[in-house]
């Protein structure tokens, strides 16, 4: 295994078409009494965490901490019970499946970076029928950290515990649409891919130094010459 490749969900792989994030605030609502007002543009990039811990900060980090399993369950069954809707609205990026398909023959392993809580992210690839080309047991989740920059570390450890090799840095690939997914990249010395699929542009992203920046995965070749390269 030569690399570890490391895709955002959210605006990378797919689009749900405003459903997680309809189920999301409905779980706020329940959870907190009330929901987030924030557009989705100031939600990318960031952990479920930390905008639970942004939005009701009001009450208290230590508070919110002890509040974040009931918070999870009820999300989860607000996406779940909104199964069908995240079927007719929800698509697979451009190039995503194939790029995808490509990798799963490459000597690499391939997860997730994602601020999703793990099990969100889990119902939302396996809806989409992403999961099987995915080891999601060695990704990072927002469940295990509310800042982004901190995610890397644990999926390194967990992939090179599930298959004893050790990826150096240079050997991680972290693919992402916003400025968070390269920040936290550049922040442990992997390298990074920045798509546009997501709520920023081409000139955005670039204005953030990833090592690549393409305007989807559609071009596969592009793909793989900017992992293998």
């Amino acid at each position: 295994m030569n690399k570890l490749i490391l895709w955002d969900v959210d605006g990378t792989l797919l689009y749900s078409g405003g459903v997680a994030g309809e189920a999301m605030r409905a779980a706020m609502a329940r959870v907190y009494g009330r929901s987030s007002t924030e557009a989705r543009h100031s939600y990318a990039g960031k952990t479920d965490r930390q905008i639970i811990l942004e939005t009701f900060a009001d009450l208290g980090h230590d508070a919110l901490l002890a509040t974040l399993d009931q918070f999870t369950s009820t999300y989860i069954d607000e996406l779940t019970s909104r199964r069908a809707e995240f079927l007719a609205r929800c698509r697979v990026l451009p190039g995503v499946a194939q790029a995808l398909a490509r990798l799963a023959q490459a000597p690499a392993v391939q997860s997730v970076l994602t601020g999703n809580l793990q099990p969100i992210a889990k119902i939302k690839l396996d809806l989409m029928e992403l999961s099987r080309f995915l080891d999601l047991s060695v990704g990072a989740y927002g469940s295990d950290h509310h800042r982004r920059a901190e995610l890397v570390p644990f999926a390194v450890a967990r992939a090179e515990q599930r298959y004893g090799h050790r990826f150096a840095h240079a050997d991680v690939v972290v693919i992402g649409d916003t400025p968070n997914d390269i920040d936290c990249g550049r922040a442990v010395g992997a390298r990074t891919i920045a798509v546009a699929t997501g709520p920023f542009s081409l000139d955005d992203l670039r204005a953030h130094a990833p090592d690549t920046a393409l305007p989807d995965v559609s071009d596969t070749e592009a793909l793989l010459a900017a992992i293998f390269g």
